[in-house]
């Protein structure tokens, strides 16, 4: 007789043992509710790891990288393509990410960056790639996410959430944004349910 539990795959995580994650997360990773995480900049989650989140986990991003022709701050999440986010928070315990405030804000957030179709292309920074011929691609699962930031000015992706050629497969539910002026998440291309 079989153990089903011997055949099952086991997925390592790490646990990152500084509070201040940056640039880029390439394995599997855990981000725990104990206490309070900071992403400084812009980081990616690469080479098809996952990104896990907590319920009740904070993360606090650190708009620090500077655009060169604006001089604008910003920073986030980016979920590239063939990489995963699960933050499945509740009800009781959401998930809460908090933008940091700027001198002068640049946009900041998370960015989710799918393997579907995208009928026209949008450019919201350079040197992103997403989009694809994978329809019911999963990037991952969000529920219960409490998101606050503060737009930038300008036209284009302004911060908060932004789902780039997200797929049929890739889950978002219950998911709170707080701007100030008022500003809704983008969804540019893909099969999102």
């Amino acid at each position: 007789m079989v153990n089903p539990a011997a055949t099952q795959e086991v997925k390592m995580e790490i646990i990152p043992v500084s509070d201040t994650i940056r640039q880029v997360i390439a394995s599997n990773t855990l981000l725990t509710a104990n206490h309070p995480w900071y992403i400084d900049g812009w980081v990616y989650v690469a080479n098809e790891a996952t990104l896990r989140v907590e319920a009740g986990a904070v993360v606090n991003i650190l708009p620090t990288a500077v655009n060169k022709q604006d001089g604008r701050h910003s920073g986030g999440l980016v979920i590239t393509r063939g990489a995963y986010i699960l933050a499945e928070g509740t009800t009781t315990l959401p998930i809460r990410i908090t933008v940091e405030k700027a001198p002068d804000p640049g946009p900041s957030g998370l960015l989710i960056l799918g393997r579907a179709p995208v009928k026209k292309g949008y450019t919201p920074f350079r040197d992103l790639t997403f989009g694809g011929n994978l329809a019911e691609d999963s990037s991952g699962v969000i529920r219960h996410l409490h998101l606050h930031y503060s737009p930038a000015a300008g036209k284009g992706f302004r911060g908060g959430l932004l789902l780039l050629g997200a797929g049929s497969k890739t889950i978002t539910e219950a998911i709170v944004t707080h701007a100030l002026p008022t500003a809704g998440p983008g969804l540019k291309g893909g099969k999102l349910r």
